[in-house]
Formats: structure tokens, sequence, C-alpha cells
């Protein structure tokens, strides 16, 4: 019995970070969700817009020298390490946090700006969504759902809906924090991407 009712506020506050995206239907936005390659193309045009106003250098080696740089600052980019699959360890809320165990919940994230999420408790999957994802400067993780289930009942979400979180990424891309309501699911990455 007791612990039941341990596992049950675990289930509400991992359903709290899922079920949002379910439930409520948000107008209709005129615009289109941008894959996260859109986000590195527009860093990458404001650094080449920048880089027109420096003075040129007279020595060869020197502009090779910067060129070099260019692809570390590119790869700090957070929505060029938030690729890969992500588990839900732990829950923090108000100061105490709840390790998962009961419920697994997994989130994979694609290159191409696709994500998919699954929910599992008892090995049965109670919740999945899919659709698009973009990351928004400086710390928002927006998913734009496009198709959702609940105990395998699928339903294509027409309008899609859409969903932010304010999130953090390690610096490896190991760890994704995400938040709502004053609530933060910890996730860990178990797998990388696939190398094409």
């Amino acid at each position: 019995m007791k612990r039941t009712l341990f596992s049950l506020p675990i289930l509400l506050v991992v359903l709290a970070f899922v079920l949002p995206g379910c439930k409520t239907r948000e107008p209709a936005s005129n615009t289109t969700a941008q894959p996260s390659s859109s986000v590195l193309s527009n860093a990458n045009r404001s650094e080449n817009s920048n880089r027109s106003s420096e003075p040129e250098d007279t020595n060869r080696n020197a502009g090779a020298a910067k060129k070099k740089e260019t692809p570390a600052t590119t790869k700090s980019e957070p929505s060029s390490q938030l690729v890969g699959t992500y588990e839900a360890r732990e829950i923090q809320d108000k100061g105490i946090v709840t390790l998962v165990s009961k419920v697994r919940t997994l989130i994979s994230f694609s290159a191409n700006g696709t994500y998919t999420r699954v929910s599992q408790h008892g090995g049965q999957t109670y919740h999945s969504d899919s659709g698009q994802f973009r990351v928004e400067a400086p710390d928002k993780l927006v998913l734009t759902i496009q198709m959702s289930a609940e105990k395998s009942k699928p339903k294509i979400q027409n309008p899609p809906l859409q969903r932010t979180h304010t999130f953090s990424l390690s610096s490896d891309g190991e760890e994704l924090r995400l938040t709502k309501n004053g609530s933060t699911a910890v996730f860990h990455r178990v797998s990388n991407p696939k190398s094409s």
C-alpha cells in the first residue's frame, strides 16, 4: 500500500509534463514549425554579417586560423547537440527530488527537427506523441505536436499543438532539463544519434 501511495505522486508529476499536449487546443498559428537546422543557419548568417564588419587581415594564415575556429562555435549551439534519445530520471519540484522508476519516458530528437516521445508504466505505453521541435534562444524548446496517442488510440492533431518548455542542455549534451510550471524533469541521454 505504501509503495502504491509513493508511486502515485511520481506518476502525477510525469503526467503533468506529458498530458498537457493532448488535452487542450490552441488557436491555429500562421507560422509553421522550423526544424532546428534553421536556428543554425540563422546563427551562421549573423556570424557572417559580423565578419564583414571586421577589418581584413593582411596575413593569410591569420584568416585561415579564424576559419578553423568557426566549426567549434557552431557545435556549441544547443540545437546542434539536442539529438539522440533521452530518458527521464528524476523530477525536481519545490526542492524535492523524486527518482523516476516505475514510469519510463523516452524522448528522441533527430537532426532534421523531428521528435518522438513515449511514456510507459509497467511496460505498457499510456501516452505517445510526435512532431517537430525547435529551439528559441536563449532557453525555450518548442514542441509542435502533430500526432498523439492515449492508450494506443492515435489522434492527428489538426491544427498541431504547440508546447513550450524552458530547457537547459549540459555542455556535452548528455543531460537535458525541461521546466514547466515550476517542476523540472531531468533527462539523461541513453543513445547517441546515428551518424550518416
